[in-house]
């Protein structure tokens, strides 16, 4: 028979205290990846908290600064303080523990130590993980040693009858078994197992991979003699982390294979001395910064509390487990004595893999083990593959209501014939193209006389990104970034010249006439910079800037950085620009230009690399809030997705009719002028600049890229998006041309031409929010001329907002402002 699934865990004092209560806010708060979707793989590869990723960041910054042997000798106390804090982990001394590179490693050294000969007996529990038996099938194979497979009592876990008559039948050399194996939520009583070794006289090698950090593991307690563990699952630690502890006395007789530098002195020729402690079995090579994050998440959990945190767990999958076995369809596979935060499953029908498919397609992601992982227990009990949720710390009410209303909704579907197909054909998906695959294929067009037909989708993505100009762009690529489904969709082709993101330059200042935008220009530059990292190029070019204004203007630029010069100084800096009498002008050394097309080619490039999906051509005719979901309509299709995103600049006021009072759609001439890049003009003269003239804002950018001075008049007439848009007539390039002599006395005629649409509010400030009256739904647009800086930025920020993270520093744009009275 088995002991009750509790056992092994550290018996509580006569009176124990209560659990304290966890504050899963906090701890969400401390998780980013908490906020991308609803995550239940913690018995895989937990979510790291901030202060985990900033240790292992600051150690690789140290070596990157001072190199690694001196970064090593400095982090020097606290890479001691992991073995401290492991030792108190596990009940066990400072001298029993080792630091490993993962529960493999250590376990492959820990029983080649052994030295098992021909004959020698292993007794193990089905409960085995895959590369601890197949380094046991190994031994056997090559060694002649014999693994005798324990069988399982009525509760699945060891029968530990079956075990002592085991012992007594003959000598055994080593007793193993997983506390929790990965292939359900078993708890196997680890103490009775180790009470029953003890009293035998043979070492226990108990496999806490999946108890560490959910459950209390005491090595004492428990009675086991070796324990292996990795730092990636429930401790929440780096992977390539793990530890090994070997108590005494058969730590002094353990002797391994392969001894390294780290764990012994060569002390002659010939001859050399294993060191006294665990650390024998550890290789001098090591990832420091990995094992300083171990550390830190090893303080996290000594903060919390184990116990603390086993209660929490525990209830949690309780629950979780509870509320999937009354679906229909599904079936807990966990046996009776199962415990702890692990939760297995399967659905009637669909092979695990498709089911984590399609619940990733919902943003809730978990695993499916197959029984390649786990044959000793899978095989056993007629399993080939499970799907594995496993809670943790971040995880509340709302994940898992998450995760069983998508599991019920995978259930309906299947029910009606249509979940299948749809997992088959997303799995099978194209990016790009005029096909739709989240939608059933389109018949052939119809005749002019019959309706079009729209095929309606069961899928929903997480989100759905309506034009993609430099913000939609960016939204999208954060998003897919966050591992999110998401779908981006354009009515004209990529990169179309119809809107206000086409162009080849873009101006970037920090100078602003209120300090509102401070926080946010802030963003933009540290936006940009993440940008040219992901996408190794250079996208900003950074030449200064001067904007020039009439002495009296009642809101003169101003920002971090920035100063006020005269005509004077203003000359020394940009040579080639000429103020008129009675202005002057604010200097930003941080201004530059950037690189329009190529902003635009990295982001979708990017989006596309994270898994995004692109639909050009593909117009959005109408959406409307159905539920929680949005549904979209296209000329092909109906969509659904849990979030709409509007980035559609001048066609706004035709998606959400609310705004269209507030919006004005303005059609800009921008002109190239002959110049010399290099005279004055180019790049060693000028910077980008503005000047606001009585005709309007005259702003351009110097002569650099073989096309010559590029200037554009921040004004224009009103102009409907659906009408066609002419080229720049001579009366409007006249106009500029004026205004450029005026100031830029050094530029020749025009070159060539091009328009756009600035999409204006009145006080010039963007949407970017919520759109009333439909939370589902974020706007992001009207950015009034300059809002392409800000498109990194706003990008993250949406998708921020899309994964339910706030954003107040965005309060200042957001559309509520044009409702005072509440929503139109």
């Amino acid at each position: 028979m088995s002991a009750p699934a509790t056992a092994g865990t550290a018996p509580s004092p006569p009176n124990p205290a209560p659990p304290r209560t966890l504050n899963v806010a906090a701890e969400r708060a401390r998780t980013p990846g908490s906020f991308t979707g609803h995550h239940f793989n913690s018995a895989g590869a937990a979510l790291l908290a901030n202060g985990t990723v900033e240790a292992v960041i600051d150690h690789l910054r140290a070596e990157s600064l001072s190199g690694g042997y001196e970064a090593a000798k400095h982090a020097a106390p606290a890479l001691e303080a992991v073995y401290a804090r492991t030792a108190e982990l596990l009940g066990a001394r400072l001298e029993e523990v080792a630091l490993v590179e993962s529960a493999t490693a250590g376990w492959q050294r820990a029983v080649s130590a052994l030295r098992l000969r021909p004959g020698d007996r292993v007794l193990a529990a089905r409960s085995s993980y895959v590369s601890s038996a197949l380094h046991l099938l190994s031994v056997e194979r090559d060694h002649g040693v014999l693994v005798e497979l324990l069988p399982n009592g009525p509760d699945g876990a060891v029968d530990l009858e079956a075990l002592e008559a085991a012992l007594r039948a003959g000598p055994a050399a080593l007793v193993t078994a997983a506390h929790v194996p990965t292939s359900s939520g078993l708890v196997e009583p680890a103490a009775a197992i180790g009470a029953l070794a003890g009293a035998h006289g043979v070492p226990f090698l108990l496999d806490a991979t999946q108890s560490l950090g959910q459950l209390p593991v005491d090595m004492g307690t428990i009675g086991c003699d070796l324990l292996i563990g990795t730092g990636r699952k429930f401790l929440r630690g780096p992977r390539g982390t793990g530890l090994l502890a070997v108590r005494r006395p058969l730590l002094d007789r353990l002797t391994p294979e392969a001894p390294d530098v780290r764990g012994a002195h060569w002390t002659a020729e010939r001859s050399w001395e294993l060191v006294p402690d665990a650390k024998r079995f550890e290789l001098w090579e090591a990832a420091h910064a990995l094992r300083l994050g171990l550390g830190a998440a090893l303080t996290d959990l000594a903060t919390l509390g184990v116990d603390t945190v086993a209660h929490h767990l525990t209830a949690l999958a309780a629950s979780l487990r509870d509320r999937l076995s009354a679906l229909p369809g599904i079936q807990v596979t966990d046996p009776p004595a199962s415990g702890g935060a692990i939760v297995t499953f399967v659905v009637d029908g669909l092979d695990a893999s498709e089911v984590q498919r399609q619940l990733a397609y919902r943003r809730v992601h978990l695993i499916a083990v197959p029984a390649g992982h786990g044959r000793w227990d899978m095989d056993h009990r007629g399993l080939t593959k499970v799907v594995r949720a496993s809670v943790h710390v971040y995880n509340d009410q709302d994940d898992l209501n998450a995760l069983v209303e998508a599991v019920r909704e995978i259930v309906c579907l299947r029910g009606r014939g249509t979940a299948s197909a749809v997992g088959q054909r997303e799995a099978g998906d194209t990016r790009r193209g005029n096909t739709e695959p989240e939608v059933d294929p389109a018949p052939p067009a119809p005749s002019p006389a019959t309706p079009s037909v729209q095929h309606t989708s069961h899928h929903c993505h997480d989100a759905i990104v309506v034009g993609l100009g430099v913000h939609g762009s960016a939204a999208l690529r954060h998003l897919a970034a966050r591992g999110l489904d998401v779908l981006g969709l354009e009515q004209f082709g990529l990169h179309h010249d119809l809107g206000s993101s086409h162009g080849a330059t873009r101006m970037i200042r920090r100078a602003y006439p209120h300090p509102d935008w401070d926080a946010l220009v802030d963003t933009a530059y540290q936006a940009w910079a993440e940008l040219e990292g992901a996408s190794k190029a250079q996208l900003l070019d950074i030449t200064g800037g001067l904007y020039a204004a009439p002495k009296d203007r009642p809101d003169p630029l101003r920002g971090p950085g920035c100063r006020e010069v005269d005509a004077e100084e203003a000359a020394r800096i940009f040579p080639g620009l000429q103020l008129p009498p009675g202005f002057t002008a604010v200097h930003d050394p941080r201004a530059g230009v950037i690189d329009a097309q190529e902003t635009l080619r990295a982001q979708l490039t990017l989006a596309e690399r994270s898994g995004a999906h692109i639909h050009d051509h593909a117009p959005v005719l109408g959406w409307e809030p159905d539920g929680d979901q949005v549904v979209v309509r296209t000329g092909k299709a109906v969509l659904r997705t849990r979030r709409l995103v509007l980035c559609t600049g001048p066609w706004t006021a035709t998606q959400v009719p609310s705004l269209a009072p507030h919006l004005t759609a303005t059609r800009i001439v921008n002109a190239y002028f002959a110049a010399d890049p290099a005279g004055p003009l180019g790049p060693d003269g000028l910077g980008s600049f503005s000047v606001d003239l009585p005709r309007g804002l005259l702003y351009g950018f110097p002569a650099t890229d073989g096309r010559g001075l590029k200037a554009g008049l921040d004004s224009g007439p009103p102009w409907d998006p659906q009408s066609l848009r002419p080229e720049a007539t001579a009366d409007e390039l006249a106009l500029l041309a004026e205004a450029v002599a005026q100031v830029l006395p050094g530029a020749g005629p025009v070159t060539e031409s091009l328009t756009c649409l600035y999409t204006m509010t009145a006080d010039r400030r963007f949407i970017v929010g919520e759109v009333p009256g439909a939370p589902q739904v974020l706007v992001a647009s009207a950015c009034s001329g300059h809002g392409f800086k800000f498109g990194p930025a706003i990008g993250e920020a949406l998708a921020d907002l899309v994964c339910g993270i706030a954003r107040p520093d965005l309060d200042f744009l957001s559309p509520a402002r044009l409702f005072p009275g509440g929503t139109p």
